[in-house]
């Protein structure tokens, strides 16, 4: 039980790091408007594909146990 606990505090750091990074990265691209189109579209893909990885995420850490 306490290595689930620590797995799942991991996941949720590596995805709280993730989330800062893309923050951090709009913030240095937006500074420039000229690329706004293509900043969105990447943010897009991004939060598209977070679902995907958030279920490989639980089905590696429910195949775990």
């Amino acid at each position: 039980m306490h290595s689930d606990v620590w797995m799942w505090l991991a996941a949720g750091v590596v995805v709280t790091l993730a989330f800062f990074g893309l923050v951090a990265y709009l913030v240095r691209e937006l500074k420039s408007t000229r690329r706004l189109p293509a900043v969105l579209a990447a943010v897009a893909v991004l939060i598209g594909a977070l679902p995907a990885v958030l279920y490989a995420l639980y089905h590696v850490l429910v195949a775990a146990q």
